[in-house]
């Protein structure tokens, strides 16, 4: 373990009133299956430890302010294989765009069929997804398409969940969440991730499910995954597949490409 950078935490605040501490550090962990490097966030307003990977595969730990780095590397080893289908995914997201490329849709790829001279309006077809244009306007162009069928798909999904539930269909709105597919607010708003047109129908209802089982639990108990159960019988199945197959659709880059490839978005 290698200690590459600290920034000293924050003192006492005014009237000798105590701030929260926080404090950065740059580290390697290596071992005979894997080496990173990482960004380690400390707080004393935290009490527990959290793994995210941010933009570009950056990795960061959130962390207590007095957790030993023992601990820390302990709890990234526990969430090595986790880590590494992150990892990968956001290898995936951040891949050239090309012509001819496999777009996720409904569980399944779809073929890119861009021509500069081809159809303004976007259709699908044995050839793919068919658009024109300037070829610097393709990954705009492609999301645009997505949310535009997101708009169409999630309500009609969402109608036939509340439905079999018995229940009144709550407002909805799409969301463009990069760690999360679906919510429901204390006044029973459901926001439902776009990007979710990326997978399955199936996954598509469990998540629906997932949601609406809030509309009755608010929380995550027990009781809660009795009423998903209801709903979707193979939920756990589908958590399961969800986050295998949902990190590469949240990792999907569509920033602008001047020359034909995407970056990553900030």
């Amino acid at each position: 373990m290698r200690r590459l950078r600290a920034l000293l935490p924050a003192g006492q605040g005014r009237g000798g009133r105590a701030t929260i501490r926080r404090s950065e550090s740059f580290y390697t962990l290596t071992g005979p299956d894997l080496e990173l490097s990482y960004q380690l966030r400390r707080s004393s307003a935290r009490r527990t430890l959290a793994l995210q990977v941010r933009e570009a595969g950056r990795i960061v730990v959130q962390a207590p302010h007095h957790t030993p780095l023992s601990e820390v590397e302990g709890f990234i080893r526990r969430h090595w294989p986790w880590l590494l289908t992150r990892l990968q995914a956001a290898a995936q997201g951040r891949r050239e765009w090309c012509n001819g490329m496999a777009l996720p849709w409904l569980g399944g790829p779809l073929t890119l069929n861009w021509q500069e001279d081809g159809p303004t309006v976007p259709s699908t077809g044995a050839d793919g997804l068919q658009l024109g244009g300037a070829w610097s306007e393709a990954p705009g162009r492609v999301r645009d398409w997505y949310h535009a069928q997101a708009a169409m798909i999630l309500p009609a999904r969402l109608a036939i969940q509340a439905a079999q539930m018995g229940v009144a269909i709550p407002p909805l709105r799409l969301s463009d969440a990069r760690t999360r597919w679906g919510s429901l607010s204390a006044q029973g708003r459901m926001a439902l991730n776009w990007r979710l047109v990326m997978l399955s129908a199936d996954l598509i209802d469990y998540v629906i499910c997932h949601e609406l089982a809030h509309l009755r639990q608010h929380n995550h108990s027990p009781a809660f995954w009795r009423e998903v159960e209801i709903l979707y019988p193979d939920y756990r199945s589908a958590r399961v597949r969800l986050r295998r197959e949902g990190s590469l659709a949240l990792a999907l880059s569509f920033a602008p490409s001047g020359e034909g490839r995407a970056v990553p978005e900030p």
